[in-house]
């Protein structure tokens, strides 16, 4: 009987070495826990569903300090990787820290909804690889299109990003004759739930659920919304998924009678704490300076900011979120300032280090300043609104907020703007009073609203902001300006006013 392994990685986000960076304490995490439990022979494929280079403190260090990041590529190189995908925030840092990561990575980059017009970037739409036992595989790689939403444009300038569906069909319709077994590695997830079959997004950023409908791969690699999938069939596609950060990878065997799959046994798995030797002594240099660095002070604050659970602080407000927007009303000097929280959220003690900064805001977003209209301003109320849902008349978090991924960070706290919900009301009908300077907003006057860059392109279900004048753009990155403005103000009084004046449940 001819077999085939898989071990399946995505969304790993820089998570190298075997910490969260939330503090110095090793955890089973990482690339290098993982890579440790890789047994590789001539039927084996090791496979990456991309967010590979972004999004952790190590990934910051790099690109902050000109450290190339081929170093993420060596230890890829080293894992074994035959084949990856781009994931959105793999653009993050532009076209040259993408270029030198794919450039060192001895496997095969495959994105079929990809282009790079200069050439510089080897980006192939699929490969057929032949296996020691004689199966023939074909595998196809893509990617969310929203990527053209969220990434600044200066990012994708030599790249032609196409419709993910589209670009599937041609190069789906040319493999699958070819081949014994059609995978797919996919940067994107379900746009329907998995056990309901119940449709929770129109849009095109996740289309899986589709794609099995539509096609027939024999097994679809899929990630973006960190789902833990550790195997199930899906209209006759074998699908799966991993979370975030390098919590734990795919390991799956796919059993044939002669070239027809008989049996997938599919596993999802926590890593040992058992970093690879050779590449941990190699590396630890630059991890001991990462976490000097982050452990590094930066000023004081009257109180700690510590989170509470995301209901709590989307009821009552939170001063973590009252202090990030302090400093963007400062920055910015607009009438209003609105931020969100991820879905997990370190805080800040009261003396505040670069790894209270860096935990809390892992993203790269800098911020834009919005004309807004009241009509506009009402709108994204309502939109935060729609975040609570009553169980038993208790507030609890919307499915919207959820399904088919967790989105917390979809849910803006305003600062300088005062508002009440009345969640027994229907979303989008919630928003009992919103006032700035005493007065109430008016639907036809204009306000200047800073957010992040992310929200101002209208992602997370607020469209109505791409309809907004651009006021003016901070190109600097969230973190460094919370930094900066230590330096300016070294002991802070945190900005404790309560915005959200009443829900009523």
């Amino acid at each position: 009987m001819k077999n085939l392994k898989i071990y399946f990685t995505s969304d790993i986000h820089a998570y190298v070495f075997p910490t969260d960076y939330r503090d110095r304490q090793e955890k089973p995490v990482g690339l290098l826990n993982m890579m440790s439990e890789f047994t590789k022979d001539e039927n084996t494929l090791i496979i990456d569903g991309g967010d590979t280079i972004q999004g952790s403190s190590f990934a910051s260090y790099l690109s902050n300090n000109g450290i190339g990041n081929e170093i993420i590529a060596e230890i890829m190189n080293e894992a074994g990787y035959d084949y990856i995908t781009l994931g959105n925030h793999d653009f993050n840092y532009g076209y040259d820290y993408l270029k030198n990561y794919i450039n060192h990575f001895q496997g095969k980059c495959l994105c079929t909804n990809v282009t790079d017009h200069t050439n510089g970037i080897k980006i192939l739409p699929y490969d057929i690889k032949t296996l020691g036992n004689g199966l023939v595989v074909g595998v196809i790689g893509f990617t969310t299109d929203f990527i053209t939403t969220w990434e600044k444009k200066e990012h994708l300038e030599n790249f032609t990003i196409d419709n993910t569906y589209a670009s599937v069909v041609e190069t789906y319709q040319l493999l699958k004759p070819q081949v014994d077994v059609l995978i797919g590695i996919y940067h994107g997830g379900f746009e329907y739930d998995l056990h309901s079959h119940k449709k929770l997004s129109p849009t095109s950023e996740n289309i899986a659920y589709t794609i099995c409908k539509d096609f027939e791969f024999d097994i679809l690699l899929t990630g973006h919304q960190h789902m833990e999938i550790s195997g199930q069939d899906l209209h006759g596609t074998f699908i799966a998924q991993t979370p975030e950060n390098g919590k734990k990878y795919i390991e799956m065997e796919v059993l044939f009678e002669g070239s027809k799959i008989k049996e997938i046994r599919s596993e999802l798995k926590t890593p040992k704490i058992n970093p690879n030797k050779k590449l941990y002594e190699k590396l630890l240099p630059i991890e001991n300076q990462i976490q000097n660095w982050l452990d590094q002070p930066v000023g004081f604050l009257d109180v700690p900011l510590q989170p509470k659970s995301h209901i709590e602080m989307a009821l009552e407000g939170s001063y973590i979120v009252n202090f990030a927007n302090q400093v963007s009303l400062e920055v910015s000097g607009a009438d209003l300032a609105c931020s969100s929280l991820g879905n997990s959220v370190k805080g800040f003690h009261q003396e505040v280090s670069i790894r209270d900064i860096v935990s809390t805001y892992i993203y790269p977003n800098t911020l834009v300043v919005l004309e807004v209209t009241g009509k506009q301003l009402l709108l994204a109320l309502e939109r935060c609104g729609s975040y609570f849902a009553l169980e038993d008349g208790k507030p609890t978090v919307s499915e919207l907020f959820l399904k088919p991924k967790v989105e917390h960070y979809n849910y803006d706290f305003f600062s300088n703007l005062f508002y009440s919900f009345d969640l027994r009301k229907e979303a989008g009908n919630r928003v009992t009073s919103a006032k700035f300077k005493g007065r109430d907003i008016e639907a036809e006057k204009t306000y200047t609203l800073v957010m992040n860059n992310y929200r101002a392109t209208g992602a997370g279900g607020y469209d109505f902001y791409k309809e907004a004048k651009i006021v003016k753009e901070i190109q600097v990155e969230t973190a460094e300006l919370i930094i900066d403005y230590f330096k300016k103000n070294p002991n802070v009084v945190v900005d404790k006013t309560k915005y959200i004046e009443d829900v009523i449940y």
